[in-house]
């Protein structure tokens, strides 16, 4: 099948789309980029996001990852000896943590480049290529090339994201595992392309003004080919992004035509209204959100590439979901996505390495392992929203060795696995697998 095809350039720190079109078939395509300013907020930001646990210890513990990652760097400096640079450690580390996150069968493919962008308040930037529709669909949303060919398992000849970043800033602060802690006036490289490429994996919206095309007014849809049409009602402009479908503006969906035309200042108001009325409503996200909508950034002024598509700065700064808003401040660390933005990418399509949070809206850490380490069994404590499903158990050496796996009966809230004490003294991982949801949970466990 033939897929119409657009690229998505988001340049600089923030979101900002230039939309150039080319068939799956075409291996020449006309790159036309857009270079805006991230201007320094001047406000320090002393946060420090870690890591959540199930994900660290599988970084930590050098698993398999849940997808693969394969990164083209052009122009990051070689470390002494030779070997990578503290550069492309970074950029490596926030590549690892996305992939102890999400999974896909499919490999994803990121082309990433460390040059002077000629601006020194430019942090970087990335691209996504897009595909659409999925096979048999008719809701004209076009997809991020990565998650598209995840849903339809199917190959992309091409990278899945493009991505730039400043090589001129002399306040880069390089962090070499996720404990790195930025010293204050310092950008936390990692945190930058830990968003960057969340941007690349689908959380990015078409909403923008069109200026004084056809007077003033906000505009989302787009033809076939991604561009945005010179026809004030083009009956071919109905493309959107997977972001667009979960947006509303007090109640009503920003794709309702009735209510905001699209082309038009209705829409651009609605972008603009900066009283928390412009709201993500993705089921599990707002789950997750303690059942509140999640606020999305809508200065007053439209402001292209941080407008519409970053949550809400003043509601999440500071917070585990601060990463994808539109700003980083200098000495803030974010290694984590947070459980908002993982819920939407769940929303979206994207399976969650920890397991669904549809189906547990607690923390992992609610799931006791006990004793560990141990000697001869193990008994795993469930929470309440759980203990009814059926379960898989398994327990694999750190080799990827499954050493044992077994259907496991829930009694009083707990499953026991015994017999265990011909199990070597070693470190283990215990993966927990719901044979009716798509919860999946692995801890580590100890051996003596």
């Amino acid at each position: 099948m033939k897929k119409n095809t657009l690229i998505t350039y988001l340049t600089c720190f923030f979101f900002l789309s230039v939309l150039v079109t080319y068939s799956q078939s075409i291996q020449n395509i006309d790159e036309v980029r857009l270079i805006c300013e991230m201007p320094d907020t001047g406000t320090p930001n002393d946060t420090f996001v870690a890591l959540r646990e199930a994900a660290r210890e599988r970084l930590e513990n050098r698993s398999t990852p849940c997808t693969n990652f394969v990164v083209n760097y052009t122009g990051f400096p070689s470390g002494i000896p030779a070997g990578p640079g503290t550069e492309q450690i970074a950029f490596q580390l926030a590549v690892d943590i996305w992939a102890t996150l999400i999974e896909s069968d499919q490999t994803i493919y990121i082309d990433a480049n460390w040059v002077d962008t000629g601006n020194p308040s430019n942090l970087g930037g990335a691209a996504a290529s897009y595909f659409a529709p999925l096979p048999g669909s008719t809701d004209n949303i076009i997809y991020p090339a990565a998650l598209f060919e995840k849903l339809t398992n199917t190959v992309n000849t091409g990278d899945d994201i493009f991505c730039q970043f400043n090589s001129s800033r002399s306040d880069w602060f390089f962090p070499q595992d996720i404990n790195g802690d930025a010293p204050p006036g310092f950008f936390n490289f990692t945190a930058v392309v830990l968003h960057e490429i969340g941007h690349g994996l689908g959380m990015a919206g078409f909403g923008r003004t069109r200026g004084t095309l056809f007077g003033t007014g906000g505009y989302i849809r787009r033809d076939v080919n991604g561009n945005t049409t010179p026809l004030e009602n083009d009956p071919n402009a109905i493309w959107t992004t997977p972001w667009d479908t979960f947006i509303e503006s007090n109640g009503t969906p920003i794709l309702d035509e009735t209510t905001f035309p699209d082309p038009s200042t209705t829409m651009l108001t609605a972008f603009t209204t900066n009283d928390g009325s412009l709201n993500c409503n993705s089921p599990i996200a707002v789950a997750q959100n303690g059942g509140d909508l999640a606020e999305t950034y809508a200065p007053t002024n439209f402001v292209a590439g941080t407008s519409y598509s970053h949550w809400d700065e003043s509601t999440f700064n500071g917070t585990e979901t601060a990463l994808m808003t539109p700003f980083l401040g200098a000495g803030e660390d974010v290694y984590d996505p947070g459980n908002v933005t993982l819920g939407f990418m769940e929303d979206m399509g994207w399976t969650l390495c920890q397991g669904s949070l549809s189906t547990e809206n607690f923390a992992l850490e609610n799931v006791k392992i006990s004793p560990n380490p141990f000697t001869q069994s193990i008994t795993i404590e469930l929470p309440p929203q759980i203990i009814n499903q059926e379960f898989n158990v398994s327990i694999v050496d750190i080799n990827g060795r499954i050493i044992s796996n077994s259907e496991a009966n829930t009694l009083n809230g707990e499953i026991t696995i015994s017999n265990l004490s011909n199990l070597k003294n070693a470190l283990y991982f215990l993966t927990i697998e719901s044979k009716t949801s798509d919860l999946r949970i692995t801890k580590k466990i100890i051996k003596n």
